[in-house]
């Protein structure tokens, strides 16, 4: 009879080791796919601090230049990415009216021109489709009126 036992037993205990590990290791995978699932968000690129721009767009650092004077940022963003370009357009008609820009005309072609106006400024996003990257400019300048010549009238 305790031969029977024996061998009942083991399988019992081997069978409760075997659950035991299933489960603990369903946790762990459970863990492990919450952190795939929310990613951290990188934020979107503000080089002028009212223009959002997607963070799949990568500034070419040696072709920009962003001026940060007394007013609010002015210059070049030269940025190159693998975005389409009907994205990239719907994303600033989404989001530019979000930090006040409005906007003033668009053109649509072999490249695309989105022009915004602000109080004192304009921003222009020239967006250029190609195989296999799409390029952007944005320019953001300042209205003639607002521009200090240093002639007085």
């Amino acid at each position: 009879m305790n031969s029977k036992k024996g061998p009942a037993t083991r399988r019992t205990v081997g069978a409760l080791l075997l659950a035991v590990l299933l489960i603990a290791s369903c946790q762990s995978m459970d863990a492990g796919d919450q952190k795939k699932a929310e990613p951290a968000r990188l934020p979107d690129v503000r080089e002028f601090d009212d223009v959002l721009v997607p963070r799949e767009m990568v500034v070419s650092r040696d072709a920009s230049f962003v001026h940060r004077g007394t007013s609010m940022p002015t210059g070049l963003l030269r940025l190159a990415g693998s975005v389409e370009a009907n994205s990239l357009m719907r994303y600033f008609r989404a989001n530019m009216p979000k930090d006040g820009w409005q906007l003033v005309s668009e053109f649509r072609g072999p490249q695309t021109l989105m022009v915004f106006q602000k109080a004192e400024r304009m921003c222009l996003i020239a967006i250029e489709d190609s195989t296999f990257r799409t390029f952007m400019d944005i320019w953001v300048v300042p209205l003639n009126e607002t521009v200090d010549t240093g002639i007085r009238k």
